[in-house]
Formats: structure tokens, sequence, C-alpha cells
């Protein structure tokens, strides 16, 4: 079957390769008219995510993530409230995409493409990129959080906001004295505040690199957000436009950085503040829950965050990916003539199997103290 593919980050790859090992005639339109870099922070390579690299891209854990040993908590004075074995390799999303886009032919990948609409019929689906249509089979919208095709298939439909926002960055290892930054070497190191959830844990370089002096320190910064106004101070870049759920690196305005390094300063154990202090482009995203009311209408399936968002405690946003793209090869035999009944089939089952990862963020969240309902200036 031909599929195409909206989105090119990596729930699209993934779904990619599978289908692409099964038979289909795949193409991803991406709208980043280059490959995507530097989009995104630390992710955990959990072992669905670990097998389906090793499958597809021959990427062993050790060559794209760096080893956490311990859990760390400490308290505003830095000193140790608790400490426990953690093994989980934490990469970042760079390793993981490059490790997906590698393995799939250049040529599958259609930069500076914006897939605009559709319309289906029995037989197909028309594709409408700019002023063109592209026909298929099948279209699978692996367009993230804030799905177009989504809002599309489901107008009524929106995520609903977690009360809460992270604060997020990356440092280079090397911009420290190893003195300075030896108790938060392969440890994921913690601290709790009311209200807010402090990590910090290294993760591969951006050229790949696992070796020690040349990773990156990846942190986040959970802090509860209940007042409207608030939020839309967060999500307004230096540019003056305001965002619906992120703001990228070198983007946010001078005085979200601002007040970024002030907080930190004022409530952050100092070998966390050091962290943030010398991150030169931090970054923001406020915390959404999603379920789409189906994940699948017709010839249109989605994927990863588009069908699905989940919490970033869960550590499962990757392996969720992988899960989605093998299930939904698993579905979609090469000969299948009855490609919307199978579509539909897919849905129902893997709908019922994300429902509980979706339940376990906010239970993580409450432990944590984080997530509120979010309140207007008239409520405040």
């Amino acid at each position: 079957m031909k599929v195409i593919i909206a989105g090119g980050s990596i729930a699209g790859l993934a779904a990619a390769l599978t289908l692409d090992c099964t038979g289909h005639d795949v193409e991803i339109y991406e709208r980043s008219a280059t490959p995507l870099r530097g989009q995104g922070g630390g992710v955990a390579v959990l072992r669905r995510m670990m097998a389906f690299l090793e499958q597809h891209g021959h990427h062993s854990r050790a060559m794209i993530s760096v080893p956490t040993r311990r859990r760390r908590w400490i308290d505003r004075d830095g000193a140790l409230t608790r400490d426990e074995p953690e093994m989980l390799p934490f990469s970042s999303w760079d390793a993981v995409y490059h490790s997906l886009c590698s393995t799939l032919p250049h040529e599958r990948i259609r930069y500076g493409q914006t897939i605009t609409g559709f319309n289906q019929d029995a037989d197909g689906i028309d594709i409408h990129v700019g002023k063109c249509a592209v026909r298929a089979d099948v279209l699978i919208a692996a367009d993230g959080t804030g799905s177009t095709l989504r809002t599309r298939l489901f107008p009524g439909y929106a995520p609903s906001f977690a009360g809460y926002i992270a604060w997020r960055g990356i440092v280079d290892e090397a911009d420290f004295d190893a003195e300075a930054i030896a108790v938060l070497v392969e440890n994921m190191t913690l601290h709790k505040a009311p209200g807010e959830l402090f990590m910090a844990f290294l993760i591969p370089a951006l050229d790949g690199s696992v070796a020690p002096g040349s990773r990156r320190f990846n942190w986040l910064w959970y802090r509860n957000e209940t007042d409207t106004e608030a939020l839309r101070r967060h999500l307004t870049d230096r540019a003056g436009t305001v965002h619906h759920a992120s703001i990228h690196a070198g983007q946010l305005s001078d005085r979200s950085v601002s007040t970024l390094r002030q907080l930190a300063s004022e409530r952050l154990p100092a070998v966390f503040a050091q962290l943030v202090l010398a991150t030169r482009a931090p970054f923001v995203q406020a915390i959404f829950d999603a379920l789409s009311p189906d994940f699948a209408q017709g010839r249109v399936a989605l994927v990863g965050d588009a069908a699905c968002t989940v919490r970033p405690h869960t550590a499962s946003g990757t392996s969720k990916a992988a899960a989605d793209a093998v299930s939904l090869a698993q579905a979609l035999a090469p000969d299948a003539t009855d490609v919307v009944q199978r579509l539909a089939d897919w849905s129902a089952q893997r709908r019922a199997e994300v429902t509980s990862l979706l339940e376990k963020g906010p239970q993580l969240a409450a432990s944590f103290g984080l997530g509120s309902p979010l309140r207007g200036p008239e409520q405040a």
C-alpha cells in the first residue's frame, strides 16, 4: 500500500521503518526544511524502544545512552536525604532521532512539506500538500501533541492542561569543574519542594558521544502553574508570539530567562542552580494530557503524541512510539483489502492498551505534588 506519514519526528520515523520493512511504499512529509536537530532534551530509552533500535538500526544501549546507577534525593542545602539503586539508561532526543533517521532511506523523507488536509473515499485518500494532492491508501498523523490532523478529524477535542510547566535545559559536562558536578555524574539527582520538582541526569553529546567529559547534563524543573495569565507569559516567546504548549531552545523571552535564573538562585540547591545559570538556551513546555477520541478514522491513523500524550514522568514516550509503530505494521498486512476495518480494530485495541499508561502519569505527578486546576483571573 501507499502510506503517507505527516511528521518526521520519532513517532513518524518509527512508523515508517516498520511499514517499510513489511513491504509498504512509505513517504514522510516533514514541515521542517531540514533534518531536525536539537529539538528535545533527554529521554529514557526503555526496553521496548531499545529492542526497536537494535532490530532496525543496530544501535546498542551502550552506543546511545548514559547509564544511571543511583537515584539520589537532596535537600535545599544539597544534603543527601535518600539514595537507592536506579539502573535507567538515559539518551537524548537527538540520539534516538538520528538512530532512526540513519536506517531509513533518505528519499523516503520529503522536507519542507506540510500536509494541510485530506479527502477520503471508498478506494483511497487524497492528501493535500500545498496546492498539490497525493493519492494514497493510508495517511498516518504523527504531527505531535498539537496535531492539526487530529483537530481536523475531531474538531471538538483539545488536550487538557495538567496544571504545571517544565522549565528545561541542556548544558555541557565540560563547562564545569569535575569536582563541582561529581555528585551528579551517572546519577539521577532530584530535589522536591512544595509544588516543584527538579531533576538532572547525563545524556549523550549532540554528536552522540557518551565519553566522560563530552556528555551533557539534562535538567527539568517542574513547577505548578495555576494562573492563565502567568501561563500565557511563560508561553510567549522573544518575538511576542504565544505558543500552545512549548517554546524551543533559544526562543524564550528575556523576561522569562531572567525570572528562571533568579528563581534558580533563590530556590535550588547550589549544585542544581549552577546547571541552570550555565544553560545558554533554556526552554519551556506546558504539561498536557491528550487521548484522541479514536486512533483511526477511515483511512487516517494517529500515532505518537498525536494519538496519546503521556506525562514525562512515565519515561515512556519513545517506547510508546515504538509500540504504536510495531502494532500498526502488524495490523496492516501489505495485501490487505479491508484497510478501514483493520485500522478501526487496531485503534480500539491500541487505545485500550495506552489508557493505563495515561492514568499512571497523573498518579506520579500527584505523588510529587504536581498538578492542579487552571484558574482564570476572575478565580484568582
